[in-house]
């Protein structure tokens, strides 16, 4: 109780607080990692990839616990608050007449006193805080002493409830208001009544004094509010703007603004210098219960019926925050010093306490009775034109327009001269008005004769325009010439240009008769028509000339490819006509608007809705500023600037305003481990910078039902700022099934969107190396063929097939691949191929190295299976190949020089007793193998060591070394033989490696070794087997020597041949006794027949084995030589360039796999197929109905707090009711 004997200070010093982001990032990282310790309890070492996840996840989730309120469920329903003056403990008054204390630090309640005094309607404390004045349902003041709430005395003078009570500390004066009408003053040290101050005509509701103790003001039923001077003892002024009671009053600190909320809704701010209305706001839905200013009088903050409360900026006058959490009326609310928090308290029986939010960095310039059809930016000032048929233009640092001039009709669309010299001004008459920088008039004139809705300047500095009269024209202003460009047929609506080098002679034209028509502006030529199914009122062209963004009328977002002339993505985000379109400048993100109200966030990228934002009013148009810092957008009566949330490093939300706070009670119940069902409205938040959406947290936390529920629906799967997408978070964390479930989504979404399959591109070779099961059918699904309508079909018989491009765009580009010359009507069908993932191709660049490793390390042979592999792997053999044979070459002229040297060589240095000149021919090849040797070691560095291949390479130079210098020393000759059979054995095993270099070899190579691995066991026995019975015929065959017999003597090794050459079926026959022929017999059925036997059956599965897998056999042997020569490509290591793989191939139609194995392979991939269809439909069901059933609850959930809250409502008008009467 000591915390409220402290005096109440509102502009008291900051109190020290608990460092919270560094508790809610210890809370994250705790929860990320917790289940791993539990299992393991050993430290968990994090790749650098994982603590940069666990870093940017903490922040985010730190930014969302922070920003979410506390909710503290009562039981009963709270009226009242009150704070102390160290805004440690709040004290609020409940509905049934109870007083508790809620201690902010600790989190919990920590006192509930029943007062039995019927409903507390308000609490203030004293200076001293020694006292507590309660005024409530009854018409008695009560005055506690503190610390144990004891009833010091009581102030009687009122007739019914009392509803408001304030306190002048300064003169010890309490005021409070009744329903019986009228404003009481009373004496807190005398304990007595200063009388009535005013009387109103109905119920009094409302109380509040101005700091200095100048003015009391109250407000009533007869929609008065009534100022009562207390130096005057009267009654000065009535102020009259609402037209309902006057339920809530505030002052602020310094006394210069008074703040009233009514039952109409209303919440208006006045000047109490002039008691004048400054603000009017209408956003409140119910009757406003409760007001409250901040202290330094920038924010204002109210509580309604609606059940929402709402921070209204009174400085700037931006964009008012909603709070949206309660269930039920807000009852009232404070903020806390510093304007740390804000605690409000409901009739849903909750008290909760917000984070004070944060305002976006946003302006606002309102005409009222204008539409602002047109708003850009010009040398720093924001200039528009409207209904008004008034030009005008604002300085950032200024609300004040200023005006450039007035057009006769009313102003549709502005432009600004690339070089900042010109602007012009389009009307609906069709003139056109024209600028200087310095907003002097140069001229105006009608240009068409129909209205001019959009224009702009080219790079030439010649303006374009288009107008109601069909005509798209270009202004030479200098010679004000015009030439005109034909071919639309009704009014144009749109004009699509942009500066960029790459597209600066490309315009693009949208008219009334649904087409949009490109133009080649040098040759004054149409390019292309693009007939659309709804008129295009909004164009933009991305920066690198290959698409045009268009909107229609009725909100459909459309992406065109330029060289196809086709639309590759349409999304249907509005309801309403689209307004706007831009692009940002690396042709990342489109942003579109629309007279819905919103601005929506796409993905050109990944062809996929990211967010929207929303506005008060329908958005009539779009401007980005430069460097994509601000967004301005002109909408009825307003133009609104806001820091463009897409490129700002400021933490935020992203997505609907209204719901932000639902989003984040909404993740902080996940985050917490709380369990909420599933929302999947909150799937369209973002968290920015980090680019974490709500897939985001569910795979970080491991959440699959919600990942699941949110996948069904198809929830965006995005990358963040740093490319961390769910499904690279998967397989960071290990997480199997979420991994799968991801997966599947993907595949799934990916068949009607395949840029989507970008995302793969910082995972693919992740996923190789952990050879991901479903990895077959991701390299299927990113590699499709190109059937659109647009592409050749044929093309001249003399071209061979494959044609392979490496391309920087993900769409077929036939000029790439072929000569105007070569495509024809008629001749050889052609297949286009392409993939929609950007793997590095570069020969001998890391990447390209990195994803051949991990190719090479993967164990699913389905992988070898896919096109896509198969194609890449023959394209980059026909580019290494030619390397590996003059290595191969370079190797077997070692082996015929070795091979003569062995057969000739050797017996003429003999004769000539000259041993040097013979051996230098092999010395010096040898010295030439080693030192490529050395050069692959140096370019090659740990991979080297890898191969058998090389130790082998390595031996027999060696060997060949030693050799040579045995024969030119002549020291060791008896070891010379020795070492030259290990050379020769040596060589001529290195030489089988080069047989890969051959399809019809490469095939039995592999066979080879395979034969030799699978036969690993079978040695063990026939050694085993071997030796058990050379030592059985050691002793069968003991020799004892007489005179007459003699003994030769036998070594062991003869003994093991003789046991060996039983394995072949070859011995001798001798005299033998019975039990010799019986080991013998046992000899022969073991060795010669079952272990042979044995091994055909072995080399016969390993044949079948290999020669259903022949292909990915085939495969890795190409890749490892690959791999070889890109280790060598030393010179391209850093150029690492992502691009896409595009095929041409000539169409016929094909056998699925002639072969039998071919055939069971594509059965069992159907049957697969099904079975997994099957699966996943099952599995979509049951989710389905789990979610209906989580939803149903929910329902019910909600129907039975309705009916609670009813019931209680009910109940205490009854009760209400019966006290009425029983006081009269």
């Amino acid at each position: 109780m000591d915390e409220l004997k402290s005096p109440l200070v509102r502009n008291s010093v900051r109190r020290d607080t608990l460092n919270t982001n560094s508790f809610f990032n210890s809370f994250i990282m705790g929860q990320a990692v917790k289940r791993e310790v539990r299992k393991s309890r050993v430290k968990v070492q994090l790749s650098p990839e994982q603590q940069d996840l666990n870093a940017l996840q903490s922040e985010a989730s730190a930014y969302i616990l922070k920003n979410s309120e506390t909710t503290i469920s009562t039981p009963f329903s709270i009226v009242c608050l009150e704070i102390s003056s160290d805004s440690d403990v709040v004290l609020f008054g409940s509905s049934n007449g109870n007083l508790s204390r809620y201690d902010l630090k600790e989190a919990k309640i920590i006192d509930d006193i029943p007062l039995n005094i019927g409903q507390i309607n308000s609490i203030r404390l004293d200076e001293e805080h020694e006292r507590a004045i309660v005024v409530g349902e009854t018409p008695i003041v009560r005055v506690y002493k503190l610390p144990r709430f004891e009833l010091e005395f009581e102030l009687t003078g009122h007739l019914m409830a009392v509803n408001k009570c304030e306190i002048n500390y300064e003169k010890q004066l309490a005021f409070t208001v009744s329903d019986d009408t009228t404003l009481r003053m009373w004496d807190l040290n005398e304990r007595s009544s200063k009388g009535c101050l005013m009387k109103h005509t109905g119920m009094s509701k409302s109380l509040a004094l101005s700091g200095c103790g100048k003015y009391v003001f109250s407000g009533g039923e007869d929609c008065l509010i009534r100022v009562y001077d207390m130096n005057l003892c009267e009654e000065v002024l009535n102020l009259k703007s609402h037209i309902g009671s006057i339920c809530s009053l505030a002052v602020n600190f310094d006394s210069t603004l008074l703040a009233s909320g009514g039952a109409d809704n209303l919440v208006i701010v006045w000047s109490i210098l002039d008691f004048t209305p400054m603000h009017v706001f209408t956003e409140h839905t119910g009757i406003i219960n409760t007001l409250k200013f901040t202290e330094e009088t920038n924010f204002l903050v109210s509580g309604s019926t609606d059940s929402s409360m709402r921070v209204w900026d009174l400085m700037k006058d931006r964009r008012e925050i909603s709070l949206n959490s309660h269930m039920a009326q807000v009852k009232d609310l404070l903020i806390t010093p510093y304007n740390e928090s804000i605690v409000s308290c409901s009739e849903d029986k909750s008290l909760k306490i917000w984070s004070f939010p944060e305002f976006m960095e946003e302006c606002n310039f309102k005409i009222l009775n204008n539409n602002f059809n047109s708003v850009i930016e010009a040398n720093g000032d924001i200039v528009s034109c409207g209904s008004d048929h008034q030009i005008r233009f604002w300085s950032r640092n200024s609300d004040e327009a200023g005006v450039i001039g007035s057009t006769t009709g009313i102003g549709l669309k502005c432009s600004m001269s690339l070089d900042g010299e010109k602007l012009a001004i389009g009307d609906d008459y069709g003139n056109l008005y024209i600028f200087s920088k310095d907003y002097t008039h140069i001229k105006d004139f009608q240009a068409h004769k129909g209205p001019i809705r959009d224009m702009c300047f080219i790079s030439t500095g010649e303006l374009i325009t288009g107008g109601g009269d069909s005509k798209v024209l270009i202004w030479d202003l200098n010679t004000w010439e015009n030439k005109q460009l034909r071919g639309h047929q009704q009014s144009i609506w749109c004009i699509g240009y942009c500066p960029s080098h790459l597209s600066e002679n490309i315009l693009v034209s949208g008219s009334s008769d649904k087409t949009i028509r490109i133009w080649d502006i040098l040759s004054i030529q149409e390019i292309s028509v693009l007939q659309v199914q709804e008129q295009a009122t909004s164009l933009c062209i991305t920066n690198d000339g290959r698409y045009v963004i268009s909107g229609g009328i009725n909100g459909t977002v459309i992406i065109w490819n330029i060289a196809e002339n086709v639309e590759e993505s349409i999304f249907n985000l509005h309801t309403e006509m689209v307004t706007g379109i831009y692009v940002t400048d690396d042709c990342q993100t489109i942003l579109s608007a629309s007279k819905d109200r919103s601005i929506h966030v796409i993905s050109l990228m990944y062809r996929i809705p990211v967010s929207f934002m929303t506005r008060k009013q329908p958005i009539l148009c779009l401007t980005i500023t430069e460097n994509c810092e601000d967004i301005i957008t002109g909408e009825y009566q307003m133009i609104y600037i806001q820091d463009n949330p897409i490129t700002s490093s400021k933490t935020r939300i992203l997505g609907p305003e209204d719901n932000v706070q639902k989003y984040l009670t909404y993740m902080k119940n996940i985050l917490t481990g709380n369990s909420v069902p599933h929302d999947i409205t909150m799937d369209k938040f973002v968290v920015l910078p980090y680019f974490f959406n709500t897939l985001h947290f569910y795979t970080f936390l491991g959440l699959r039902d919600y990942l699941n529920a949110s996948l069904i629906e198809t929830a965006p799967i995005i990358p963040s700022k740093n490319g961390y997408h769910p499904l690279y978070i998967s397989l960071l964390k290990g997480l199997k099934g979420i991994r799968d479930d991801i997966v599947d989504a993907l595949i799934a979404i990916g068949t009607n969107n395949p840029f989507l399959f970008q995302i793969l591109e910082n995972v693919i070779i992740e996923m190789n190396n952990k050879s991901f099961p479903k990895l077959g059918n991701i390299y299927e699904a990113i590699y499709q063929p190109a059937m659109r309508r647009s592409l050749p079909k044929f093309c001249s018989p003399d071209i061979d097939f494959p044609i392979v491009i490496i391309s920087c765009h993900p769409r077929i580009r036939p000029e790439d691949f072929f000569n105007s010359e070569d495509i024809s009507t008629h001749g050889k069908g052609i297949l286009f191929k392409e993939s929609y993932v950007r793997i590095n191709y570069t020969m001998g660049s890391k990447g390209s190295i990195e994803f051949l490793e991990s190719l090479a390390n993967c164990t699913n042979l389905n992988v070898m299976r896919s096109p896509l592999i198969q194609a890449m792997v023959a394209y980059k053999w026909e580019n290494a190949k030619y390397p590996m044979m003059v290595q191969g070459i370079c190797f077997y002229v070692y082996l015929l020089i070795l091979s003569v040297y062995t057969a000739f060589l050797s017996e003429i240095s003999k004769v000539s007793g000259d041993s040097f000149w013979p051996g230098f021919g092999l010395f010096f090849c040898n010295t030439l193998l080693l030192l490529y040797e050395l050069f692959q070691i140096s370019v090659s560095g740990a991979f080297y060591f890898t191969y058998l291949w090389n130790y082998i390479d390595w031996s027999r130079g060696i060997m060949l070394y030693a050799y040579i210098i045995i024969t030119w020393t002549g020291e060791w000759q008896d070891a010379s033989y020795s070492v030259f059979s290990l050379v020769i054995f040596l060589s001529f095993l290195r030489g089988i490696s080069y047989f890969r270099l051959f399809k019809l070899t490469r095939y039995l190579i592999n066979l080879l070794f395979q034969v030799c691995k699978d036969i690993q066991g079978f040695l063990i026995l026939l050694v085993y087997s071997t030796l058990s019975f050379c030592f059985l015929f050691i002793v069968l065959n003991r020799c004892e020597e007489t005179e007459t017999i003699k003994c030769e003597p036998k070594s062991f090794s003869m003994y093991l041949m003789t046991s060996y050459n039983l394995v072949l079926g070859n011995f001798e026959p001798e005299e033998l006794d019975i039990v010799e022929y019986a080991c013998l017999t046992f000899a022969l059925m073991i060795n010669p027949i079952i272990m042979l036997n044995l091994l055909i059956s072995i080399i016969g599965d390993t044949y079948d084995r290999v020669q259903s897998d022949s292909l990915s056999a085939d495969m890795k042997e190409l890749m490892d030589m690959i791999q070889e020569v890109e280790n060598m490509m030393f010179f391209r290591r850093n150029s690492n360039k992502l691009q896409f793989f595009q095929e041409c191939t000539e169409f016929e139609k094909q056998d699925q796999e002639a072969s039998w194995e071919g055939k069971l392979r594509a059965l069992q991939s159907m049957i697969e197929g099904i079975e997994s269809k099957n699966y996943e439909n099952n599995q979509n069901l049951l989710k389905k109905v789990k979610l209906q059933d989580k939803l149903l609850q929910i329902q019910s959930e909600k129907i039975e707090i309705l009916t609670k809250h009813v019931f209680e409502q009910e109940k205490e008008k009854i009760k209400e009711k019966v006290s009425k009467k029983i006081s009269q």
